[in-house]
């Protein structure tokens, strides 16, 4: 996908009741992108071309979101002052949990133009505020103003702003000025089906996921944002009800705290603390039987906000709980959360396959879910993810193998109308993921190829068997009806980028990748 970004950048006038003149902005990108295909996962979608705006930091970055340059093959970014030329722009680093991208443009873009400054005070409610972009309906910069009209978090505890301004496509990843000048925030999304409720990811969050990022001496990246911080215990009970307190044998007139419903396995919080126990504060805040803490004056918010304004990799906090009649304080180390099933295309999620005698199959992801969401099995596809919705990872590399289709051939006649079902076990043994699959399917002796599957909505199973010498035969042809390169593209253990299967490293069963659990997305380079 190509990208065009519209840039702004300063001359920004402090005050918003003056004649706005953008020296500042850019229009970030015109992007050229090829989006991963989850359906056919062997090919790419269409080369698209898209259009959004950024705007300059600390004269070296400029600054979008990440939805906007996302699987981009080309950047360019356009001042929105002088001489409208065109610059090629390498995205530098991609925060895709918190939809947040920087990128690099040549020296010569830089002269004669400023940075803009960011606010380090979160807006308060009723406050101004003017959002600045290109949007769609022209080709010139556009100034909506409105008010804050609220502050609490997203699904993973990032603080998020609503405004009621106008944001439209193309106003992604703009500044959001308050009446000082500053940007209190970056333009990001807006709710469907709703009037005037948009949504900025705050200054504060932007300057968080800028410090993450170190680089060497010559540009190259050396780290960056690994994720959002977590403590790994997903949602929590709130102890409202007097009889539960008594259960937990809290104290008499303790009225904070929270329960743990559970523990990730794998989460930041494994070994430490456990179900049943009730969080009561988080670096000495204490946590209010509703799950909310103070924000400020009057105004509260979920206590994950305590968590995610801490850098995930680098960072700890102080947990007081209660457990077994008594108080107890723990340090722990904040990493991003692991899903059993991945959310995120090219943060946690791939485009992997195996085609095995013409049946597809995939691991379970959400990207792959919303593109199955628009054809005929939207609803069993729908139920597949519902059923593992929050459900934590629970061994490095494990996944949910699911057959996505069938490449109709002589050597699967039968099983043409399959879809959307789980594999539960492939010659009696079940598999950790798709490149076991792979590999003991292209191990097996036997003289039938045997896989057991789930229906997804929980009603029986299917059992499918082809004869292996037929779908062994069958491979060539399939793959060139199809324009297919490789029957498989896989990843050992959930990292990087699929590779075939002789490419990837086989994992000994126990053994755990060293850099497993600290996930960089790393530099993307165009």
């Amino acid at each position: 996908m190509s990208v065009i970004l519209a840039l702004i950048f300063r001359s920004l006038h402090s005050r918003c009741q003056e004649p706005y003149q953008p020296r500042g902005l850019h229009r970030p990108a015109l992007r050229t992108q090829a989006p991963c295909n989850f359906a056919d996962p062997w090919r790419k979608h269409s080369q698209q071309s898209s259009t959004g705006t950024g705007f300059l930091l600390e004269n070296r970055w400029v600054v979008t979101n990440a939805h906007v340059v996302h699987r981009a093959v080309s950047v360019l970014v356009r001042p929105t002052t002088g001489n409208p030329v065109k610059y090629n722009a390498r995205v530098v680093a991609v925060g895709l949990p918190c939809d947040l991208a920087v990128l690099q443009v040549d020296e010569a873009f830089w002269k004669n133009k400023e940075s803009l400054n960011l606010s380090r005070d979160i807006p308060k409610l009723d406050d101004n505020v003017t959002c600045i972009g290109f949007p769609v309906g022209g080709e010139n910069i556009s100034v909506t103003r409105g008010v804050v009209s609220r502050i609490d978090v997203n699904i993973d505890g990032l603080m998020r702003i609503q405004i009621d301004a106008a944001i439209n496509p193309g106003n992604s990843g703009g500044p959001v000025l308050g009446a000082h000048g500053l940007v209190v925030g970056m333009a990001s999304s807006i709710l469907k089906n709703a009037s005037n409720i948009g949504y900025i990811i705050p200054s504060q969050v932007l300057e968080q996921f800028i410090s993450c990022i170190e680089t060497a001496d010559d540009g190259a990246v050396r780290s960056c944002y690994l994720g959002t911080s977590s403590l790994g215990i997903g949602r929590v009970q709130t102890l409202e009800s007097p009889a539960l307190r008594r259960r937990l044998k809290l104290p008499e007139g303790c009225t904070t705290g929270v329960r743990l419903c559970r523990v990730f396995p794998l989460g930041s919080s494994a070994q430490v603390m456990q179900e049943d126990d009730v969080l009561l504060e988080i670096d000495g805040v204490e946590i209010s039987q509703d799950a909310t803490v103070p924000l400020r004056d009057n105004e509260r918010i979920h206590f994950g906000h305590l968590v995610t304004k801490h850098i995930a990799g680098r960072e700890k906090v102080k947990v007081k709980l209660w457990r077994d009649s008594a108080p107890q304080e723990v340090e722990i180390s904040l990493k991003p959360d692991r899903w059993l099933v991945p959310r995120i295309d090219g943060y946690d999620a791939a485009a992997e396959y195996a085609i095995i005698g013409g049946l597809v199959f995939i691991p379970l992801s959400h990207p792959w879910a919303e593109l199955k969401s628009h054809d005929k099995h939207w609803s069993s596809s729908r139920a597949l993810i519902h059923h593992y919705w929050g459900e934590a990872l629970d061994e490095d590399g494990r996944q949910v193998v699911v057959l996505s289709k069938v490449l109709a051939h002589p050597c699967n006649l039968g099983y043409h109308n399959l879809s959307n079902l789980i594999l539960s076990r492939f010659a009696g043994q079940q598999l950790k993921n798709l490149a076991e699959l792979a590999r003991a399917v292209s191990r097996c002796e036997e003289e039938q190829l045997v896989f057991h599957f789930q229906r997804p909505h929980g009603d029986g199973g299917e059992l499918v068997v082809l004869d292996r010498h037929e779908a062994h035969d069958a491979e060539a042809e399939i793959l060139a009806q199809h324009l297919i390169g490789a029957p498989c593209m896989v990843r050992c253990d959930g990292q990087g980028e699929p590779r075939p299967l002789d490419e990837v490293p086989e994992v000994p069963v126990g053994q755990v990748r060293e850099d497993a659990g600290n996930r960089s997305e790393g530099p993307v380079v165009t």
